[in-house]
């Protein structure tokens, strides 16, 4: 009898909390709260971004005319060298040679050029004979033309000689040329920023070798800097040589470079089914040493600044109808109030109108619930 008179009450009170629970909450009366911003003074920088890389503004590929073993390379990767400062050194013996055998050459085309002239004035006489023997009646017209021809002959003869001096001079110059070459100057006052070969490596010549040499060393001049941009054909007419950038990287990511827009391609081409232009911009700071080329950069170019303006928040801005203002507030609540809309950088809108700094302008509205009571969608609902 107790069992059952124990399970009875338990189902009785376990029916009333579920309906406890699961009836509708009752709804208490909400308010709506305003969230509002000030009208400000002040100067709005109008921008367009982009990214890019660090580059050297000159950056030369070093090779040789020599070829041969390298004897000494003393310099590595990051040192600074003078224009026209030895680099490399080669050994000079096989251009020796060269320059030994481009020698000899010109001795033998020098005599090949001096008997050709004596064979040709012998040619002259020997005409000058045959013409008073043909007109004595002594010798035949076929031996006066064949006195021609040979006097042709040899003429063509000294030509092919002087040719051959000409060529064989400048193969003489070349292999001089080739000798200085093993001693390999900077062509400019630089940074070494890579390095291809050591001492003790056999290197082919620009002049002799199919894959037009072997790289020494890349040498850069990283006084002078530009970060090579891409800005998207929808922004590329507002950039215009001249005009003012700041750059960021991730290495000094408190630190802004001034920067200054050097060029911008006269063409441009498609990057991802995008067409975009190449910008190159100068960095022109006074810590520009602390870049280094291949750095990710971030610019942000200045195409225009509006100096004490009124500015709102952008999405303060409402329209209605034909007209653009702002909601403004006062005491008895907001006030509908047109406003001119001039330049803005999709944060902060440029305004002109019934407006003044320090008005109150609202920008959104959120109703607030005060609270539910009872049941089990109060438990459900979020916050």
């Amino acid at each position: 009898m107790k069992k059952w008179l124990f399970l009875s009450l338990f189902l009785i009170l376990g029916a009333g909390g579920a309906v406890f629970l699961l009836r509708p909450a009752e709804v208490k009366e909400g308010k709506t709260e305003v969230v509002s911003a000030k009208v400000i003074r002040g100067d709005l920088n109008l921008i367009v971004a982009a990214s890019g890389v660090v580059t050297a503004y000159t950056e030369v590929e070093v090779k040789s005319k020599a070829g041969g073993e390298i004897i000494d390379f003393p310099f590595e990767e990051g040192d600074l060298l003078k224009k026209n400062a030895v680099v490399v050194k080669l050994d000079p013996g096989t251009e020796q040679s060269r320059v030994n055998q481009a020698n000899a050459d010109l001795k033998m085309s020098e005599a090949r050029l001096e008997k050709a002239k004596v064979n040709h004035k012998d040619t002259e006489l020997r005409l000058d004979r045959k013409k008073r023997l043909f007109d004595d009646g002594v010798i035949s017209r076929q031996e006066l033309d064949d006195a021609v021809i040979a006097k042709e002959r040899a003429k063509s003869d000294v030509k092919v000689a002087e040719a051959e001096l000409i060529r064989t001079r400048e193969s003489l110059r070349e292999a001089k040329d080739r000798l200085k070459d093993t001693k390999i100057r900077a062509p400019l006052a630089g940074t070494i920023i890579k390095k291809y070969v050591e001492k003790g490596q056999v290197i082919a010549s620009t002049l002799s070798s199919a894959s037009e040499g072997t790289p020494l060393f890349t040498l850069a001049d990283l006084d002078r800097l530009y970060v090579g941009t891409m800005v998207d054909e929808t922004d590329i007419g507002r950039i215009a040589p001249g005009q003012e950038a700041s750059i960021t990287v991730d290495a000094y990511p408190e630190k802004n470079f001034k920067g200054r827009v050097l060029r911008i391609a006269p063409k441009g081409r498609v990057e991802s089914t995008v067409t975009v232009f190449d910008v190159a911009v100068e960095v022109v700071d006074r810590e520009r040493l602390m870049l280094k080329p291949m750095m990710t950069a971030n610019v942000e170019i200045l195409y225009d600044l509006r100096q004490s303006v009124l500015l709102v928040p952008a999405e303060a801005v409402k329209i209605r109808g034909d007209e653009t203002g702002v909601n403004r507030l006062d005491d008895e609540g907001t006030v509908w109030t047109p406003v001119t809309l001039g330049k803005s950088d999709g944060i902060l809108s440029e305004i002109s109108g019934d407006l003044k700094e320090g008005d109150r302008i609202e920008l959104s509205k959120l109703k607030k619930d005060k609270g539910r009571s009872g049941g089990f969608w109060r438990l459900g609902r979020k916050r």
